[in-house]
């Protein structure tokens, strides 16, 4: 019996998924976009039918509204839909294999018209006798082929166990098992001859790859749905100038696409929330971009952990700055520079950093650097607005879009709760002014009717004394110690109290209404930006506001449901926890400009 035949009886239930969304981000609703007057979605739907081994069809789509038309046209074509979360790839899929139960789940992307039925069962073939979770061509082998990907019902299980929260299984699902090949066993399939080409821009993401689509049904007269891909890849051997068509396009991918070195501080006296939040930058460029990241960190060893575990290279730096730096450079030929940093090189030495690297991009810096940086990334705050840019070049970003948070909100639906409300108390990871122990002093004394907790952060030196200095305070404290994603807390908070930075922004992205204490007059000014826009109060410098102001602060806003419920509404309207999703996307933008100005002077 033929491996691609086999007995009924032990045949696996496998199903093809088809991840399928209308957000496109460079060609929004692309996949009912029509190539030779029929949709794209159906394109990969008609191809797939024709397998031997493909038992059942499913979309897998987001609970957007948007994407209702995709549920409409999965009815209409008799499909089976699975909705899930929008930024969830993963769960999507996870969703689909329950209900389909299936044992083999072939990943397929909605953006590949020309896929090939052989091929595909060629891979799950392989897969299935070599008892493999996930399959590859065999090492030096190639194909034109792309956007299908089988795995086994035991491989999808083990990323919903192990990799849940790995943006890469979450976006790219089987992605992860390139990035980490010992995670699965992985099965080596034979070439195959027919398809054995390289180099081929197959996938639709722009309108010119939907031009290359209809002139190539065209010159192969083919119609919807009759284009071979071994024909089509024949008629490019012959007119091979039909390739430049869609040449330009890069596809998108978390492997490719250059490297990144972040400078910032962190640790000790410098805090924790530039590393939280060059972190979410950092994946956002790998993960989303195909651009690699290094760091440099200025500050504590602790500093350089939550970088390693997010699978980021990170160097410790100290001495001359701009030496390291520049070492850093020419060992790593990084394309891109990102400053977030306060204390280290200034303008002059930017300058002559940027001079090795392709892009320069300085965030939150009102400094003389910001002169000299390709971009800049600014929130609207009082330092900001006020600078001057006189004979700068640099392109400014400024805005709430720009702000960059050190996670991702947990959950923007927070369900009406009984009992008490929920006070947070957060002053940043290191709380260098010891303001956690002050204001457990000062709420001790006072009955506001409400549970209380606190976050002891992780640099905070010997924590676990402080938790319990706090504990023994008052019977309603609580405290929240090591927690690395704060995301949860957020989530359950009716009102916070924190020390102003980065913290500030990932509670108005929450929508958690917040009482400000700025550590310097700069954060001062940026709180009342915050208050100004509506998403809390700013109770100005921390050591000149008395232990009465705040506890009244407090105390008047548990008491005023309807202003809370404004603040929440004014930080999920401002902030909505993209930034650095748009900074990679400027960047990767900004360096293919500079790329392609290169290439046509060397031309």
């Amino acid at each position: 019996m033929s491996a691609l035949s086999p007995e009924p009886a032990v045949r696996p239930n496998i199903v093809a998924v088809i991840q399928a969304r209308m957000g496109s981000t460079r060609l929004p609703g692309k996949v009912l976009r029509p190539i030779a007057g029929m949709p794209l979605l159906w394109h990969v739907v008609h191809r797939l039918k024709r397998s031997r081994l493909i038992g059942k069809i499913a979309i897998a789509t987001s609970v957007n509204p948007r994407d209702d038309a995709i549920v409409e046209f999965a009815r209409e074509q008799g499909l089976i839909v699975v909705r899930g979360p929008e930024d969830d790839v993963l769960a999507r899929f996870a969703r689909a294999a329950d209900m389909l139960e299936a044992d083999v789940i072939v990943r397929v992307n909605a953006d590949a018209p020309f896929i090939d039925a052989g091929f595909v069962d060629h891979l799950i073939a392989a897969m299935l006798a070599d008892n493999a979770d996930y399959v590859l061509l065999e090492d030096g082998a190639v194909t034109a082929h792309c956007g299908v990907d089988p795995m086994s019902r035991r491989a999808l299980d083990k990323l919903m166990m192990d990799a849940r929260d790995d943006p890469i299984a979450r976006e790219h699902v089987t992605g992860y098992f390139k990035v980490h090949p010992d995670f699965v066993r992985i099965a080596r399939a034979a070439p195959y001859p027919l398809l054995a080409r390289d180099g081929m821009r197959l996938t639709i993401d722009t309108p010119d790859d939907l031009a290359f689509a209809e002139i190539v049904h065209e010159r192969l007269a083919a119609k919807a749905g009759e284009a071979v891909l071994a024909d089509l890849l024949l008629l490019l051997e012959r007119e091979p100038h039909l390739r430049s068509i869609n040449a330009h396009v890069h596809q998108k991918s978390f492997e490719t696409g250059g490297l990144c070195l972040i400078r910032c501080d962190g640790g000790g006296a410098y805090g924790y929330g530039h590393v939280k939040r060059m972190v979410m930058l950092a994946r956002s460029l790998r993960d989303r971009q195909g651009i690699g990241v290094v760091f440099a960190v200025k500050g504590s060893d602790d500093a350089l952990l939550p970088i390693r575990a997010a699978g980021f290279e990170a160097t410790a730096i100290a001495g001359d700055d701009e030496t390291a730096i520049a070492a850093l450079i020419l060992q790593h030929r990084p394309d891109i520079l990102v400053c977030d940093f306060r204390d280290g090189f200034g303008a002059a030495g930017l300058d002559r950093l940027r001079q090795q690297v392709g892009v320069c991009a300085v965030v939150d810096d009102a400094s003389d650097r910001r002169l000299v940086a390709d971009l800049a990334y600014l929130p609207p705050v009082p330092k900001a607005t006020a600078l001057d840019w006189s004979g700068s070049s640099t392109l400014v970003r400024v805005g709430w879009q720009w702000t960059i948070l050190g996670a991702r909100p947990a959950s923007q639906l927070q369900p009406e709760r009984r009992g008490l409300p929920r006070l947070l108390v957060t002053m940043g990871g290191s709380d260098p002014m010891g303001l956690t122990l002050r204001c457990a002093q000062a709420l001790a004394g006072d009955d506001l009717h409400c549970r209380i907790r606190f976050v002891i952060g992780r640099g905070i030196g010997d924590g676990a004394r402080l938790a319990k200095s706090v504990i023994a305070l008052s019977p309603q404290f609580e405290t929240i110690e090591g927690a690395d994603d704060l995301g949860p807390e957020f989530a359950g908070a009716d009102l916070a109290l924190c020390a102003f930075g980065v913290t500030a922004y990932e509670l108005a992205a929450s929508g958690v209404p917040a009482l400000y204490l700025g550590l310097t007059d700069d954060h001062v000014d940026s709180a009342a930006a915050f208050a100004q826009a509506g998403m809390g109060i700013n109770l100005g410098r921390a050591d000149a506001v008395s232990d009465e102001t705040i506890v009244a602060a407090i105390r008047r806003l548990l008491g005023d449901t309807a202003l809370r419920r404004q603040m929440r509404h004014a930080g999920l309207t401002r902030i909505d926890a993209q930034g650095a999703d748009r900074i990679a996307a400027d960047l990767a933008g900004f360096l293919a400009q500079r790329r392609a100005r290169t290439c046509l002077r060397a031309s």
